[in-house]
């Protein structure tokens, strides 16, 4: 069902791009989407009483993820491009694919609600993608950035004693519950190994259907290198 939800939208990406008030509408629409999808997440958890800082603040990553959509479908923010190709994208699929939804008396809205938001994720990379060519991947910057966010979210959990970004506990069947069982330390290495690894393959792997190969060139006046476990 969930990758259905995506057909209209990126046939609406596809679309929306071909002129500029086309990419009017489809910025209006992709943000209106957003707004709505969390919105209903927010309205369902509220029905049941379930609407508090350890539900309701956007620091999962596909929840930050959401919230950083809303200025990429009007201007070209090149380091919040990077985040959303890097690890916005990965993210989304990976929660397509195993949903992690909270339990609630309106279980088919809620769900309908959270595979919206991730798959408009996907949409707004695919919009940005074909108004611009990708920048260059600095692979590094966006490595840090997603780690400044795990650092202030993992204070956020021990102050607020809540589960954002799954690091005090992993959704069960998830590959993350297959990490978590060898230990805490464990988990969190392996994560920050996983992340790096994905990042240096999606690195190289927009650069080839961009075919844009000389993107990390030093000669390229846009360029920065992409080091992330670079096997120079």
């Amino acid at each position: 069902m969930q990758w259905l939800m995506l057909l209209p939208w990126a046939a609406l990406v596809r679309y929306g791009v071909k002129r500029p008030q086309r990419r009017m509408l489809t910025a209006a629409a992709l943000t209106a989407g957003l707004l709505i999808s969390m919105a209903s997440q927010l309205w369902l958890l509220a029905l049941d009483g379930q609407l508090n800082l350890s539900t309701g603040l956007p620091l999962h990553l596909c929840g930050m993820m959401a919230v950083l959509c809303l200025p990429l479908c009007w201007f070209s923010l090149v380091n919040g491009y990077m985040l959303l190709l890097l690890l916005g994208v990965p993210g989304a699929v990976l929660a397509l694919c195993f949903p992690a939804v909270i339990d609630c008396s309106h279980p088919l809205l809620m769900r309908l609600a959270f595979c919206r938001v991730h798959v408009l994720i996907l949409a707004t990379a695919m919009f940005r993608w074909h108004h611009k060519k990708p920048p260059p991947m600095d692979a590094r910057s966006s490595f840090l950035l997603g780690n400044g966010f795990l650092l202030i979210t993992a204070c956020v959990n021990q102050t607020l004693d809540t589960n954002y970004l799954f690091l005090r506990a992993a959704p069960v069947g998830t590959p993350l519950a297959l990490l978590i069982v060898r230990g805490y330390g464990f988990y969190v290495a392996s994560l920050e190994m996983l992340c790096m690894l994905m990042m240096r393959l999606l690195c190289d792997g927009y650069r080839l259907i961009a075919g844009n190969k000389s993107a990390c060139s030093p000669r390229n006046r846009y360029s920065v290198p992409c080091t992330i476990l670079n096997q120079d």
